[in-house]
Order: C-alpha cells, then structure tokens, then sequence
C-alpha cells in the first residue's frame, strides 16, 4: 500500500499551481491589454494621419478655389481696360482673346481663358418680346443644327419651352407632356436661365448638348446679336446659307488680320450685293457685351476650375453666373 503523501507536501504543489496558474492569467491579461493597446494607438495614429490628410486637402481646395477666382478677376479687369479703347470693336484680335501660359501663384499657378459669348447663337433669342416665336431666329438655329448634324426637328420641344402657350409644335412637347413624368414639373415657357436647363427639355440629350456647347449659348434677354468677329465658322454659315464655303473661309482667315468694322464692309468682304437685303445683317453685331471667363488653378494636389459668364457694359465688367467648369481649351 502506498505511502500518504505528506500533507505538506501536497499545500506546497498546490500553492504553486496556483501561484502558477495566477502568473498565466496575468501574462494573458497583460498580453491582451497590450494588443488592445496596441490596435488602439496605431488607429489613434491612422485617424490622425486621415484628419491631417482632410485638412490639408480642405486647405489646398481653398486655396484652389481663391486662385481660381483671382484669375477670373485678372480675365475680368482685362476686358474692363478693352472696354475702354477706342476700337469700337471685339475681336479675335483683342488682348483677352490670347491664351495666357499658366500663371505661378505662391504654392500654385492658375491658368485663364476668356471667350466670347456672342460668337454664339442665343437661345432666348428665338423668343420675341411678347412670347411667341422669332422666325428668323428659328430658321438660323435649325440650319445650325443641321450643320451640327442634329436633326432640326429637336427644336420643337426648345420652342415649346420658350414660347407662352400651352400648343405644342409638330415635334414638340407641352405642360401635358411633362406632367405625366416622374417626377412631374412644368415647363418654364419663358427664357432659359442657363445652358443647363437644357437638360429638362424633350430630346436634349447629355451627348447633344455637348455637340452643340460650342455654337450655343443663354445669355438674359433676347436682343443680343452674333459677333462677326468671332463667332465660329458654322454660326456664320448658320446666318448666311447663300455665301459659298470658300469665301466664308476666306473672310474666317482675313478676321484674324483684319477684323470687320460694321456691316457696310461686311457686306462687301463677304460679297453681298450692296442694295441686296438680308435679314441676318439685323443679327449680328462686331461689338459684344457678354464673355465667358474659365480659370483652372491648380495647389498641389487639388484642382479647381470656374467658368463665369460676365457682363461688360461701358466701364463696368459684372459676373452673371458662376459655376465649375471643365478643364481649359484654347481660344478658337
């Protein structure tokens, strides 16, 4: 028969289990405080690294965007001093049409491109004073489309939205029309606000707009006329179906050198019959009032870009619209 074991013996190995036992849970408390710990500074640190990065950016994106309109109004004291030159005429010519190089501006540098609005055919033009629809207007702007390869019959819908009534073109679309879509609105028959409205009208697609971005524009009111001076080649053909292509692109080349003074000497560079009448001498002008001014300023690692539409009106240049833009072309 085996011996007792001696009860000292046996208190002694139990205490040191115990003493062992408490060291373990210890070493596995310490451990996982550590771990803890440990996650809790390096997301500490994450956090911090993400809220620096925030702030930075959020900096650098005010800084963009007080540049960006400091180069529009450099672009706007600019048309201020052509304003006041004695030429009498706008032109490609002009010290706003030139594309300036980048401009380095403390940690930045910000480029500016001013254009002119009314080298373009003014949508609110197509709509006479009491509301119903300028034929003339019309008959350009659906041989603009045409030349845009944009089938003329869109125009229904546009003129429907212009015009005061409730009777819908051919093509076109009416209060009724709108209302049955979800969500229902009602159309403005009135003068388009901006360009982009042209997104609530029947057909004008996202694709389209941007076909036409380039020959179209929506300034107030519907009394502006088209700059010979400046407007594209399209627009111009747009007015004067009955000119040639050749003598068009002739006059195109010669504007650069020699811009046109008035509609007397634009009859004859563009080879009309002096007692020959033509409506579209009453559409165009060689002075203009309305410019768009794109700046795009650029703080390591944030860009912003603004597209304003101003107003120039003797010694007075006033911003119309502000809104961001896309990135910077060259003047055409």
């Amino acid at each position: 028969m085996a011996p007792a074991a001696h009860p000292q013996f046996v208190e002694g190995r139990t205490a040191h289990f115990s003493v062992v036992s408490q060291s373990g849970a210890a070493l596995v408390t310490t451990l996982l405080a550590v771990t803890l710990l440990t996650i809790a500074v390096v997301e500490f640190a994450y956090s911090s690294q993400v809220d620096y990065h925030l702030a930075h950016n959020a900096l650098k994106a005010l800084q963009a965007n007080y540049l960006a309109r400091s180069g529009v109004n450099l672009a706007m004291l600019v048309l201020k001093r052509d304003g006041q030159s004695a030429s009498g005429i706008d032109s490609l010519r002009d010290e706003w049409a030139y594309p300036l190089p980048p401009l380095p501006a403390g940690e930045g540098m910000v480029m500016i491109r001013v254009s002119d609005e009314q080298g373009k055919v003014n949508l609110n033009a197509l709509r006479n004073s009491n509301g119903t629809i300028n034929r003339t207007w019309r008959d350009v702007a659906e041989r603009l489309f045409a030349l845009r390869e944009i089938e003329p019959g869109v125009l229904d819908p546009l003129l429907d939205w212009l015009d005061v009534d409730d009777f819908p073109e051919p093509r076109g679309a009416e209060r009724d029309h709108y209302s049955r879509l979800t969500p229902p609105y009602v159309p403005a028959n009135g003068l388009l606000l901006t360009l982009g409205e042209l997104g609530r009208i029947e057909g004008f697609s996202a694709a389209m707009r941007t076909r036409l971005a380039e020959v179209i524009t929506v300034l107030p009111g519907n009394n502006t006329l088209v700059n010979v001076n400046t407007a594209p080649g399209e627009v111009l053909a747009a007015l004067f179906p009955m000119v040639d292509r050749q003598t068009l692109e002739t006059f195109l080349v010669s504007r650069i050198v020699v811009p046109v003074r008035g509609v007397n000497e634009l009859r004859e560079r563009l080879g009309f019959d002096p007692k020959v009448q033509t409506d579209a001498f009453r559409l165009v002008s060689v002075r203009s009032e309305f410019f768009a001014v794109t700046a795009l300023a650029s703080v390591d690692p944030v860009s912003q870009a603004l597209s304003v539409i101003v107003q120039r009106r003797a010694a007075t240049v006033t911003p119309m619209t502000w809104q961001t833009a896309l990135p910077l072309r060259g003047q055409g």
